[in-house]
C-alpha cells in the first residue's frame, strides 16, 4: 500500500487552534511550525515572551517532523568514535551530551505538559554484518564507555537475546545502547505547540512567509497574508530555509527519506541501525514495525532530490519502498509474512560537515537560523531550541555546539 501521508500524520490527533491572520507586528517572529520551531515558540512562551508562529501548513508537524521515525536516539550524525576523529573528542563530546541533555528536557517537559503518552522508552542496537563496522561499533562502545555514557559492545548471541528476536545469520554483533526515546511524532509536536499556546505564543498557520528583510533595525517577514514586522526573526525551515536565506543553498542539501509500515506484528523489537544509518527501523506503538533508508541504493543516494513549491515531501519512490519491505524480513525471520500497509517519503537537510546550522545570522542583529539536523533532528529537539531560547533574551545558550555556528560557512569560522 502507498499513502502519501505518515502513520504519525494519520493517526495523530487534529489540530484545532483557532487561525488567526498574521499581526501586523511582533517581537519574535517563527518561521516553521515543525519541531524546532514549535519547540522554541515553547521554551519562549515558557520565559513570558510571546512568538508569533507562521508555516504554510494548516497545522504543525506537516513537514518533515511529521514523516520521520520518530526516533529521539543519542549521539549525532556519526557514531562516537568516528565523531571524535573528526572534530577532536571535545567537540565530539558536546553533540553527544547535548542529546543526553535533550532526553533530560524530554523527561521535564513531557511530564509538565501532560505528553508522556506521546513518548515510549526503548533500547538502540546498531548491528554489524562487516568486520570493519563491527570494529567501528566496538571502539564507539569503548570511547562512550570511556566518557561516562551507558553503551556495550555485543558479539552475535548476545545481541540475539537483547534484539528478543531472531536475527540475519550474517549479523555478526553490535552496539547497545539502553535508555532511548521513540515519539509519536505528530502527537509529540502538536502537544508541544498546544502548550506553547497555553502558554503565550500565537500560531499562525496557513500562512507563507516569502522574504526576510532588515527594516530599520528591526525585520519585516513579508507572506502572503502581508508584512510582519519583528524585532526578532528566526528561519526554522529546515531543507525550504535557502527559499528564505539564499545564501545557505551551496549549504543545504535536500535528501529524500522513505519508510515503510508493517501491520502489528506480536513481538517487541528496539530501534536499530545497520549499514552505518542506511538502514534503520524500530516499532510504532501500535506494535508495527518501521523501516527506512536505503537511498545508498538509489543513484545520487537521493541527495540534492527536488521538493515541489508548496509540497511537504519530495516525490515518492515505490521502487525503493519494494526494497525496504523485503529487507525487512531478511535482517529479521520473524516478520516474514508481515504485511507493508504504509510507505510514505520525507526530506532531510544535509549539511557538509554532517552538522547542524543553529545560531545567530553573522552581521545581522536579531536574525537567527536553527536548521539542517541531518536526519537527526528529533536527539536535538529540545536542546537546542531551549538554549537558542536563552540566546535570544541575551544569555549564553552553552549547550549547542559551538560548531553548529552558521558562521563556519557563511564568513569562514566564528562563533555565535
Amino acid at each position: 500500500m502507498r499513502s502519501p501521508d505518515s502513520y504519525w500524520l494519520e493517526s495523530g490527533p487534529q489540530w484545532t487552534a483557532t487561525h488567526r491572520p498574521p499581526p501586523a507586528r511582533t517581537e519574535l517572529c517563527v518561521l516553521g511550525a515543525g519541531v524546532m520551531g514549535s519547540t522554541l515558540a515553547y521554551w519562549l512562551a515558557r520565559d513570558g515572551r510571546r512568538p508569533v508562529v507562521l508555516d504554510r501548513n494548516p497545522a504543525p508537524a506537516m513537514g518533515s517532523s511529521g514523516r520521520n521515525a520518530g526516533r529521539m536516539i543519542q549521539g549525532g550524525n556519526l557514531q562516537h568514535a568516528p565523531a571524535v576523529e573528526k572534530f577532536g573528542h571535545a567537540e565530539a563530546l558536546a553533540i553527544y551530551r547535548a542529546t543526553l541533555r535533550n532526553q533530560d528536557l524530554l523527561d521535564e517537559v513531557t511530564e509538565r505538559e501532560g505528553l508522556g503518552g506521546t513518548r515510549f522508552t526503548t533500547a538502540k542496537i546498531d548491528l554489524a554484518v562487516s568486520e570493519d563496522e563491527a570494529l567501528e561499533l566496538e571502539r564507539t562502545a569503548d570511547a562512550l564507555t570511556a566518557d561516562g555514557i551507558a553503551a556495550a559492545w555485543l558479539d552475535a548471541d548476545g545481541v540475539r537475546r537483547a534484539f528478543g528476536t531472531e536475527l540475519s545469520d550474517d549479523v555478526i554483533g553490535g552496539l547497545h545502547k539502553p535508555d532511548q526515546d521513540a515519539v509519536h511524532s505528530v502527537a509529540y509536536v502538536r502537544g508541544i505547540a498546544a502548550a506553547a499556546v497555553r502558554h503565550g505564543a500565537e500560531f499562525c498557520l496557513g500562512v507563507t512567509a516569502t522574504t526576510v528583510e532588515p527594516h530599520g533595525g528591526r525585520w519585516l517577514v513579508r507572506t502572503d497574508a502581508g508584512t510582519v514586522e519583528a524585532d526578532q526573526v528566526v528561519v526554522a525551515l529546515n531543507a525550504w530555509t535557502p527559499r528564505l536565506l539564499p545564501e545557505l543553498d551551496p549549504f543545504i542539501t535536500p535528501v529524500r527519506g522513505q519508510l515503510v509500515q508493517t501491520a502489528p506484528v506480536p513481538f517487541r523489537i528496539p530501534q536499530w541501525g545497520l549499514d552505518r544509518g542506511l538502514l534503520y527501523g524500530g516499532q510504532a506503538p501500535d506494535g508495527s514495525l518501521l523501516v527506512g533508508g536505503l537511498r545508498n541504493t538509489v543513484p545520487g543516494r537521493d541527495e540534492g532530490i527536488a521538493v515541489e513549491p508548496g509540497a511537504n515531501t519530495p516525490l515518492f519512490a515505490p521502487d525503493l519502498a519494494d526494497r525496504l519491505a523485503d529487507a525487512l524480513p531478511a535482517l529479521l525471520p520473524e516478520a516474514r509474512g508481515a504485511e507493508v500497509v504504509r510507505a510514505w517519503s520525507g526530506v532531510m537537510a544535509f549539511t557538509p560537515d554532517r552538522r547542524p546550522l543553529v545560531g545567530r545570522w553573522p552581521g545581522a542583529e536579531g536574525l537567527w537560523v536553527m536548521a539542517a539536523f541531518n536526519g537527526h533532528g528529533m536527539p536535538y529537539s529540545q536542546i537546542v531550541p531551549q538554549q537558542l531560547a536563552e540566546r535570544m533574551a541575551g544569555g549564553d545558550g552553552g549547550h549547542i555546539p559551538l560548531t553548529f555556528d552558521p558562521a563556519r560557512f557563511l564568513t569562514g569560522g566564528g562563533t555565535s
